[in-house]
């Protein structure tokens, strides 16, 4: 009765099964040494071969000695194609598991560029809009300080859409940068004006001369300050 075919050999069982040819060359010799063994016996049961005579039996011998070292030879070469299939495997193994790092790699790194896309494509349109937000506040400041009855209603228009368009920005990620009271940060802050005084610490920002702002937590415009400084005759005292 055959025995069913075995499955080919697999990485992750580390079971490596006999190729068809190797099972067939050693059953054909494990057949012939068989037969050879049987053929004696059957000459000694007839009494072709006695038993106590060496030299009738020697040929037979000789040819089941001859059958099992071929036999042994090849198993050796079965055993030898086991062990290069087996580094072979390894080998394959070994660069699949590498490709597959790769891939995951490459994945995650395509899922971030993105999302980062996403996050910053319009960020020239955002710097184009923070200049509509600073006019809008120019003009509230100038409305401020003009007739309150007569701009009222103008007054009144101007914020509610320069509030409504803060909304909008900021709902896709823009952010102010805080700054006014703050020590100076030059991260997220551009010093143009130096005023010298004892009233505040040195590096302490006096005041914004320009709003800074963030995209995403990432810097779209640095907020333009006036840093205080300590005054000289108190540098030349120290």
């Amino acid at each position: 009765m055959s025995r069913p075919p075995r499955p080919p050999s697999s990485p992750e069982d580390g079971v490596v099964y006999l190729e068809s040819d190797g099972r067939d060359e050693i059953a054909r010799a494990l057949a012939e040494a068989e037969r050879a063994v049987a053929a004696v016996e059957e000459k000694r049961r007839q009494g072709e071969v006695p038993a106590g005579e060496p030299p009738a039996a020697s040929g037979v011998a000789e040819a089941a000695e001859a059958s099992f070292s071929q036999l042994a030879t090849r198993l050796a070469d079965v055993e030898e194609r086991l062990l290069a299939e087996q580094e072979e495997s390894g080998r394959v193994r070994e660069a699949l598991l590498r490709k597959t790092a790769e891939f995951d790699n490459l994945k995650r790194r395509a899922e971030k560029e993105k999302t980062d896309y996403f996050k910053f494509a319009l960020s020239e349109v955002f710097r184009d809009l923070l200049d509509v937000l600073d006019n809008f506040e120019r003009a509230l400041r100038h409305l401020s300080n003009g007739d309150a009855e007569a701009g009222t209603d103008v007054h009144v228009g101007i914020e509610m859409i320069s509030r409504q368009l803060g909304e909008v920005l900021r709902k896709y990620g823009l952010e102010e940068v805080s700054a006014l009271g703050l020590p100076f940060d030059p991260n997220v802050h551009e010093a143009v004006v130096r005023e010298e005084t004892r009233v505040s610490p040195p590096g302490t920002i006096l005041d914004v001369l320009q709003k800074g702002y963030l995209l995403n937590s990432r810097l779209l415009r640095p907020a333009k300050v006036k840093v205080a400084a300590a005054p000289r005759t108190d540098i030349g005292e120290e």
